[in-house]
């Protein structure tokens, strides 16, 4: 068998250039929502820290609201991977330690969390161009949720008594503020400790 050369090893694609820019981009507005939010940041901040003109700028993005919408969209897509452990083992225990592997993501991404937690908030605003986006990602997140708890209803994992809207409600209402505490005060509040019990808790409260 004739080993692998140089010239027979498969060649990594690299991206074109365009796409790099549009990353470069993408990273540098997520950058600056983290830091000034939607309202405060601008264009021209933008061009400046990729380190191009406004017209390079909007040769990509025409405005400053497909800006945000690429922000979330590239956010969704990453969101998605980390959710599809969700369905990899439909028990129990299976469903918090996929809300543990999210939380756990988005540990290691405070800036990222920073910029959202401001999004969010800013987005409360139905004229906000975020609010829409916001509004699905909520309804979305909870109809995945219920789903997930029906079943285990049915399959006598979680007892039928259960409040499973309340629930719900609980773990996203944790969930979000519990990052805030945490990006205030990232050295004395261990997010991921704190939410792992808080889970061990709900665990244990709806377990038939």
């Amino acid at each position: 068998m004739t080993g692998n050369t140089s010239d027979t090893l498969p060649r990594t694609r690299r991206a074109p250039k365009g796409e790099k820019r549009r990353e470069e981009l993408l990273d540098a507005a997520l950058q600056l929502f983290s830091l000034e939010g939607y309202t405060g940041a601008s264009i021209a901040r933008i061009a400046d820290i990729v380190g191009i003109s406004v017209a390079g700028v909007l040769h990509h993005f025409p405005n400053k609201v497909a800006l945000l919408m690429g922000v979330l969209a590239r956010r969704d897509e990453v969101n998605h991977k980390v959710v599809s452990s969700l369905h990899s083992e439909p028990t129990l225990q299976g469903f918090v330690s996929g809300l543990r592997q999210i939380n756990r993501s988005n540990a290691t991404a405070p800036g990222v969390i920073r910029a959202f937690s401001m999004l969010n908030a800013e987005s409360l605003v139905d004229s906000h161009p975020g609010w829409e986006w916001f509004q699905s990602r909520y309804v979305t997140i909870h109809g995945r949720m219920r789903a997930r708890l029906d079943h285990l209803v049915a399959t006598g994992e979680v007892r039928g008594d259960v409040d499973l809207d309340a629930i719900i409600h609980q773990i996203l209402a944790m969930m979000d503020g519990l990052q805030l505490q945490w990006l205030r005060f990232p050295e004395t509040v261990d997010l991921v400790q704190r939410f792992d019990s808080y889970m061990a808790q709900v665990e244990r409260d709806i377990r038939a």
